[in-house]
């Protein structure tokens, strides 16, 4: 499928779940500006800390589920590497998916992001930077976890969106798009 056929096909399916929405939930469709869009993508983002990671290399796609932290729009996730950096080091283009919890169709919120992926090592010049915003010395989950030792084969991907997708159904928000080119 080439990107204009995948666009017409996102857009009838866009226009499918709106009438849906309005007609069978009678609720309101929404179209907020950037600038809200933006600030509920940073909040969203800021407020849950587990996504799924989507590369691809010769057609051969992974998704992997990864714990991350983001900073403004921009995403960042401490790995150990593996078929995701294998994959980002060839490819760098990546999408990346997060959901807010489920309790029934009305209720779903969540967020696609498309963007360009770097892998910063520990000899990098931003790398204590991104550790920073990792904020690992604060999570109660690795307490009892070396931290100094796992660091030592660890690197940092770090995902600059250039255009997302947000779908909060409970305020009307059906697939806006944003972009940050």
């Amino acid at each position: 499928m080439d990107y204009t056929s995948l666009q017409e096909a996102e857009c009838e399916y866009n226009r499918k779940l709106e009438i849906d929405f309005v007609n069978m939930f009678k609720r309101t469709v929404r179209n907020p500006g950037p600038d809200e869009l933006r600030a509920r993508l940073v909040k969203f983002l800021r407020n849950n800390a587990i996504g799924t990671l989507a590369t691809c290399w010769e057609n051969l796609p992974r998704a992997t589920p990864v714990r991350y932290k983001s900073h403004d729009v921009d995403v960042y996730i401490l790995t150990e590497g593996g078929g995701k950096i294998f994959n980002i080091r060839r490819n760098p283009e990546v999408s990346f998916s997060v959901y807010g919890r489920y309790a029934g169709f009305t209720t779903c919120r969540c967020v696609q992001l498309w963007g360009r992926a770097s892998i910063i090592e520990q000899h990098d010049t931003g790398y204590a930077g991104a550790l920073d915003i990792m904020g690992l010395n604060i999570r109660p989950d690795l307490s009892a976890v070396d931290l100094e030792a796992v660091q030592a084969s660890m690197c940092i991907i770090k995902i600059e969106p250039q255009r997302a997708r947000i779908l909060n159904l409970p305020v009307g928000i059906l697939n806006a798009d944003i972009s940050f080119t």
